[in-house]
């Protein structure tokens, strides 16, 4: 089974090392990869939607581990998510919430069988002593209930969806920044119309792209983004620069006639 990795930790300090190591002491012939380790700080938003935009180019059985936890050391729960195809490993806050979203057969367990974690378990760093030899023992052929019960009460964060507030107007959601400044927004294929507008804070954007270098540097446009969604770019210069535009800022997509 491949071991996908995804965290905050950045690769300056020894956090994803030490998380390898404890995988490999548990099954030394694991095929770890990784996804990035470059998520914002606490920023469970962009690590849910990092991983969404990329789970299904994986081969099925692919465990993986997300690791985006302000909330170590408290209360908050340590869960296994088993779907038809795959198996999540990460804290219950929320991370995974497009997961219950998105699809239909999937189980829910509370990590609590001790004799799965490290020997000695640190209040800061679940990552190398909860998750990661968890996923080990997963790969070495442990059941997922095995691992604890099985839990319905999980943390589950409604996906903002695109409303309709009249007949011409939509509010959308810009959900996510990459490092390009491209903004993700929350529209899929079918929430666009033939004509439109779209108005963010002072700007008005109506020009579609099939590509980036359809337009000339600068300029702004709409164009359907590699994860399915909609994205205001622009060519060869940021688009969050240009507009000062944050994740959660509303959108608003007019019909014209």
């Amino acid at each position: 089974m491949m071991i996908a990795l995804l965290t905050d930790f950045g690769t300056k300090d020894y956090f994803v090392g030490a998380m390898k190591g404890a995988i490999f002491s548990i099954n030394e012939r694991a095929n770890v990869v990784d996804i990035t380790h470059e998520i914002s700080p606490q920023d469970i938003s962009a690590a849910g939607f990092t991983l969404r935009a990329c789970y299904k180019n994986f081969p099925p059985e692919t465990i993986f581990v997300a690791v985006v936890d302000p909330g170590v050391g408290s209360d908050r729960r340590a869960i296994l998510v088993a779907t038809e195809n795959y198996y999540f490993v990460a804290p219950d806050n929320g991370l995974l919430s497009f997961i219950f979203d998105e699809t239909r057969n999937f189980r829910v367990f509370e990590l609590t069988e001790r004799r799965f974690f490290a020997e000695t378990v640190s209040r800061t760093f679940h990552g190398r002593d909860i998750f990661a030899p968890v996923a080990a023992h997963l790969s070495n052929g442990a059941s997922p209930k095995d691992f604890g019960a099985e839990i319905k009460d999980y943390i589950h964060l409604k996906t903002a969806a695109p409303r309709v507030v009249s007949k011409r107007e939509t509010e959308a959601e810009i959900i996510h920044a990459d490092r390009f400044g491209n903004l993700i927004t929350n529209l899929k294929q079918s929430d666009l119309p033939e004509n439109f507008a779209l108005e963010i804070g002072e700007k008005t954007i109506n020009k579609l792209q099939t590509f980036f270098s359809e337009a000339d540097k600068g300029e702004l446009f709409m164009i359907m983004g590699s994860a399915g969604f909609w994205e205001i770019a622009a060519f060869q210069d940021s688009a969050a620069k240009l507009l000062k535009a944050k994740v959660s800022q509303k959108i608003t997509i007019v019909q014209k006639s």
